[in-house]
Formats: C-alpha cells, structure tokens, sequence
C-alpha cells in the first residue's frame, strides 16, 4: 500500500494576483483542490514542505492527505498540473486532486532499469524510449517504479509495454497500447556509416530555403526582455 503524506493547507480568501504574489514572499505555494466529492477549494501550503512530499520514492505520485484549516475532514490527493517558474524551477502553483481511494486513477509510472553491464555484450547500444507508463489504478496500489531487468540483452532485442504486465497491481491496467516500446537494443554505427550520415546532413543544410507568400526571410527580432517578462507574468498568474 502506497504511503500517505500529511500536507497542512490553509484556505485561500481572496484568491486574487495580489494575493497570490503575497503567498509566494511568504513562502507559500497557492493552489486549488477539486475532484471527489469536494467543491473547488482555494488553498496554500507551505512551498518548502510541497517540495518535500513531492521528493520521495513515489514521486509525482505521493499521496497527499491535504489537512486544511478549519475543515474536519482530511482529503486523499493527488498533485497535477504543477506551474512552475521558467528559470529558478520552484512551485508557482499547484492543483490538489481529490481522489476516492476506491476508484483507478491514472497515472505516470517511472520505468527504471537494472543490470546494464550485463546488457549488449555484443556491442549494442541501449535505446529507450518510454521513461514512464501510464496506468489506470487505484490510489492506494500506484507503484513507485516499474523495474526493467536488462541482462543477456543482445543486439535487435526489444522490450514492450507487455513486458512489465506482472509487475501491475493486482486490478490495475495499462493506460497505453501494451505492444509500445520501451527499450530497444540496436547495432553500434560505424564510423563509415557515421561519417555519411554527417555529409547527408551536411547537404541537406546547404540547400536554399524557400520562403513563401508574405515571409520576408528575415529572423524575427527578439526582445531582450521577453523572458524576464514571460516569468514575472508567470509568477502573477
């Protein structure tokens, strides 16, 4: 059973720009919770303890049991749709997900990989494709990782979707067609083969460009400003 983490919110009054921007100084995290039988609730938390719940094992996925002020009832969540700051990466704004613990979900699970000194002993290269998979399960069964053992791989060997079957929670199914790929095993490019490749590249880069209709060719100017402003208007959202 996956483990439930205390997160202590407080409501929300204003729910205004200014009031958002006051939160952020006083290192808070304004958000919103909505979903299972909860009307849409403006709250904040603590943007240090978010940072925390969201750094475990699970995750993305932490279960998050959001204590709010003055309210009896503690709520089994979800975070999603996590804002954050184009530059400094922290939390401008999250959205809580209420959740029955009795009802699939779907989520993103890592897939991790194991034993890779004991992969393409014959010289493959290593390709993967899929780093999470999407799963319809119930909250209290989300598993932190699915775990891809890769020994004895060989050149052209594939693994799918369908191979992590016996690791689902027992009700659980994929959210993703099952014949996906996750991990390829190809053969090493050869510097001949490298060198064309670069040369092919290399020609396709020197042919002219056609401009249509109304396109003056020239490079867009930028505004040296914009993303500094695409960032304060980021955190007055």
């Amino acid at each position: 059973m996956a483990d439930q983490i205390r997160l202590q919110a407080a409501p929300r009054e204003a729910a205004t720009k200014g009031e958002t921007k006051q939160l952020r100084r006083e290192g808070r995290v304004p958000g919103i919770m909505y979903g299972y039988k909860v009307d849409p609730t403006p709250v904040s938390v603590d943007a240090l303890e978010l940072y925390h719940a969201l750094h475990t094992e699970a995750g993305l996925n932490a279960l998050l049991l959001l204590d709010i002020d003055g309210d009896e009832d503690r709520h089994l969540t979800v975070a999603r749709d996590l804002q954050r700051h184009p530059v400094r990466r922290d939390t401008l704004h999250v959205d809580f997900l209420a959740v029955d613990k009795d009802s699939p979900i779907s989520v993103e699970v890592p897939v991790n990989t194991v034993n890779e000194e004991e992969a393409a002993s014959d010289g493959g290269v290593l390709n993967q494709i899929l780093y999470t998979v999407p799963i319809l399960v119930r909250p209290l069964d989300v598993p932190n990782y699915f775990e891809l053992d890769l020994t004895g791989l060989a050149i052209n060997d594939v693994l799918r979707v369908e191979d992590l079957t016996e690791q689902l929670p027992e009700g659980a199914e994929f959210d993703i067609e099952v014949e996906r790929t996750v991990l390829t095993v190809n053969a090493p490019v050869s510097d001949e083969e490298l060198e064309a490749m670069e040369e092919e590249a290399g020609q396709e880069a020197e042919e002219p460009e056609v401009i249509g209709e109304g396109d003056t060719g020239e490079a867009p100017v930028t505004d040296p400003t914009e993303a500094e402003q695409a960032a304060e208007d980021a955190e007055e959202a």
